[in-house]
């Protein structure tokens, strides 16, 4: 237990190295602990997400050709779902 929480010790501080250096500095520390929060959930969804391509590249399985017009129209829904657009 003391060994994942060093380890996650190590990332915050790193989250927070990249905070400073894009000038994210007006966060508290317990918006900054939120916000490490949620950059950790969206790190596991990603993960999730992207465990069937991950396996069938280890399978050897050709790739699935992007289609980067698909990938902004997605894009674009989520952002307006979220209000950013």
């Amino acid at each position: 237990m003391a060994a994942d929480n060093a380890s996650e010790l190590v990332v915050f501080h790193r989250f927070l190295g990249d905070q400073i250096a894009i000038g994210s500095v007006e966060l508290s520390p317990e918006e900054s602990v939120e916000a490490f929060r949620a950059y950790q959930r969206d790190l596991e969804r990603l993960r999730h997400d992207l465990e069937p391509a991950i396996g069938r590249f280890e399978r050897g399985e050709p790739a699935i050709p992007l289609d980067i017009e698909d990938v902004k129209r997605r894009g674009r829904e989520r952002l307006a779902r979220e209000g950013i657009v």
